[in-house]
Formats: C-alpha cells, structure tokens, sequence
C-alpha cells in the first residue's frame, strides 16, 4: 500500500489538542452561564418606561445646496418646538440629518422614533410625501409648520397608543 504524502499523514493523526480541550472547556462554561441566566433577557422596568425619543430632522444636504430657494426651515422648526414644549405638547427634538433621497423635492423634513431614527409615516402627508416618508418642499414658514404640527399630533397619537398597550392586561391563556 503506498504511504500518504505528509499533509494527508497530518490529517490522519487526529489527536485532541490542548487548545481545543481548553476552548471547548470555556465554550460549555459560557453555554452554562447563559442557561442558567434568564433567557430571553428581558428589559428592566426603568429601561421600559423611558419615552421614545422623536426628532424632527431637516435634510443638511438639501439646506447646505440651498434647495427650494434657499429657504431654510430650522429656525422656525426650533421655535415652534420651543413653544409646543413650554404648552405642553409634544415636542420632536429638532436637529440636521442625513439626506432623504428627495434632493428634487427639497428641503425636506422627515420624523425619526428610537435612537436609531426610524423614519416615520405621518398623518396628513401626501402620496408623495408618504412615498418618500418626509415632508418635501418646505420651502416657507407655513410649509415648516405645517410639517411641526402634523407631526407633532403624530407623536402624541403615539405616545397615546403606547401608553394604552401598556395599561392593558396581556391576556394569558389558561
């Protein structure tokens, strides 16, 4: 019978190796911790009752080209925010995002949830706006706050929602 060549030797030999013990020891280790952990890992009480942070985010690209004349609406954005918060309504954080991908419709406002600005379907937008999910050619005062208070509504719409889910028992089957 003719002899192997010296890598299919090797592959033949197989004898447990002293890292492999060693990882798989620490493997099972971890295994074992994670079952004897509460799975799923649930989210503490504080962490749930902590508010969705809104925003209201104007297209910096479409600004920065001064799209839709040059018209700018983050300074009225602001001050309306500003006011609806010390009236008590809802208030989106305003502040500069990325672009929208409607540069020929600029500038253009869009509403974010969560920390990671999922971008947010408002009622009272357009079919187009809705396609888009921002509100474009705000390209006056009106135009700005007409974006603020749907959104506005929006949020509290929202928040309303959010708050019933959590009033209400989850039903448990028997």
């Amino acid at each position: 019978m003719p002899q192997p060549c010296c890598a299919a030797a090797a592959l033949l030999r197989v004898r447990p190796q002293r890292h492999s013990v060693l990882g798989a020891t620490l493997l099972l280790a971890t295994v074992a911790a994670l079952a004897a952990s509460a799975w799923p890992f649930s989210v503490s009480a504080s962490a749930a009752a902590q508010p969705v942070r809104w925003a209201l985010r104007v297209c910096e690209k479409c600004t920065s080209r001064k799209a839709g004349n040059g018209y700018n609406p983050m300074a009225v954005l602001r001050e309306t925010a500003r006011s609806a918060k010390e009236a008590g309504w809802p208030a989106p954080v305003v502040e500069y995002g990325k672009c929208t991908g409607a540069c020929d419709y600029g500038p253009t406002v869009r509403l974010v949830k969560g920390e990671i600005a999922i971008p947010t379907l408002v009622e009272g937008m357009t079919k187009i706006e809705v396609d888009y999910k921002a509100f474009l050619s705000v390209q006056s005062d009106e135009q700005a706050e007409r974006a603020f208070g749907l959104s506005s509504r929006q949020v509290m719409n929202m928040q309303s929602e959010q708050s019933d889910e959590q009033a209400e028992p989850a039903d448990i089957p028997a």
